[in-house]
């Protein structure tokens, strides 16, 4: 089959912000107030675009006012804040083809990422096979990078600015960054696109269910990772939606769109959990490679402290993560739940996700080893003054025997019968001194 004319494609993907944003600080404080607090900051900056997501749906989203991807209540909202750019002819010349770039949105997320969401019209001026049209908008997709990333990096430091006058607690890890970029590693990419996935739209107008034979037509536009191939996750029969991997589809009827689908904002959620599981699994493996190196020397009890607490830190914001994230899951609506199940399959989130946990476990067995090791060194601590204390213990009362034996003016009886003297102090000194051998070595360690 070949297509011409104008079709839309929504292209999704991930961003790394360089911080972390204390999301049990934001629950205390109150996330909704934090939100308005933000909102009012950027208002009174006359900075245009922020949004705060189901605040005003008609303003953040398009074509319809869609329901939202969540049937109930979650403890975390789906995002911090969000902005919204519209472009008026920005089109970008490609192969001959022209891309109408009509809309940027941002979500900035708690942990260390963000989403952008660019909405594109493609006109196409010849005849195209669907899989030729598929590569083609693949090709295209580096070409975003010129707009998106100047606008990411903007927007990041504006976020970034409000959230520090707010005295809100940020986790920079751009030194990790930095570390792993030194050790020519893998480094993490901050303030720019990571990936895409592109959205292929097609609008029907034929008044009746979408079929088979429909997406028949269209499915040369998929790739999937499942033997099976992808699967149909709408549960409305005007329209067959396929998450898939890098490349989604959706076909729905022009007078019968469904309000109940959210595709985008599912992708864009897995999206965010998939960057933000694969950035704390990356910082993971970095703290575990910094703790278990051969130490030249022993370490001192401040600098076991300081590890003892970057590990409880890190091991807090892992178990938040996981929560928020399950709270998420349990909490979609029926028509996203189905797409998140699909999208987990096309993209093995759930052996990614297990593998994050096992570390996790990990991590909380080298908290309990710091701080046993911790605790042993402070109880060395302890008894070296416990050996102090037992000296003076020893010293205070020979000084004050001293202090009895000069004011009677013993010290001349003494001198005159000095073996007489030994003879009775000698075997009292000895025991004593027997005494005090025993105890320091059964209740101290040398």
């Amino acid at each position: 089959m070949t297509i011409k004319g104008k079709y839309k494609v929504i292209f999704i993907g991930p961003f790394y912000t360089g911080f972390f944003i204390d999301s049990s600080n934001l629950i205390d404080l109150g996330y909704t107030k934090i939100q308005n607090s933000i909102i009012k900051h950027f208002q009174q900056s006359k900075k245009e675009g922020w949004f705060i997501e189901n605040d005003d749906k008609g303003e953040v989203l398009w074509d319809v006012e869609f329901s939202s991807v969540y049937g109930g209540t979650t403890m975390v909202p789906p995002s911090l804040i969000g902005k919204s750019i519209t472009f008026t002819n920005r089109i970008i010349e490609f192969e001959g083809i022209n891309f109408d770039i009509e809309r940027v949105v941002l979500f900035f997320h708690d942990y260390g990422a963000g989403t952008f969401r660019v909405k594109v019209e493609v006109n196409l001026t010849r005849n195209f096979e669907i899989k030729e049209y598929r590569e083609l908008v693949e090709r295209f997709s580096s070409q975003l990078c010129d707009i998106l990333n100047p606008v990411i990096e903007e927007d990041t430091n504006d976020l970034m600015k409000a959230l520090q006058e707010r005295t809100i607690p940020l986790d920079s890890y751009e030194q990790i960054s930095e570390e792993l970029k030194a050790k020519s590693l893998d480094h993490i990419p901050i303030r720019s696109c990571l990936w895409y996935h592109r959205i292929f739209i097609f609008e029907l107008d034929k008044n009746r269910p979408i079929s088979q034979e429909d997406y028949y037509l269209y499915k040369d536009v998929l790739f999937s990772s499942q033997m099976e191939g992808p699967r149909n996750c709408s549960l409305n029969e005007f329209a067959q939606v396929y998450p898939s991997f890098n490349f989604s589809l959706y076909i729905y009827d022009k007078n019968n769109r469904p309000k109940d689908i959210r595709l985008e904002r599912v992708i864009e959620i897995a999206e965010y959990y998939y960057a933000a599981t694969s950035l704390l699994d990356t910082i993971l493996f970095n703290e575990f490679a910094k703790f278990k190196r051969k130490r030249k020397t022993e370490p001192r009890i401040k600098e076991l402290e300081a590890e003892l607490k970057s590990l409880k830190k890190l091991s807090d914001q892992l178990e938040l993560f996981l929560l928020t994230l399950k709270d998420s899951i349990i909490n979609l609506s029926p028509s996203s739940v189905i797409m998140w199940r699909n999208i987990d399959n096309e993209w093995y989130y759930t052996p990614m996700l297990e593998t994050l946990r096992e570390k996790n476990n990990l991590l909380t067995s080298e908290v309990n080893e710091k701080l046993e090791e911790l605790t042993q060194k402070r109880s060395e601590v302890l008894n070296r003054f416990v050996k102090i204390f037992t000296i003076i213990a020893i010293v205070g009362p020979v000084l004050e025997i001293y202090s009895i034996a000069q004011d009677l003016n013993l010290f001349e009886t003494i001198l005159s019968n000095l073996s007489l003297f030994f003879g009775i102090i000698s075997p009292i000194l000895f025991g004593i001194l027997i005494a005090v051998v025993y105890y320091i070595r059964k209740f101290t360690k040398y």
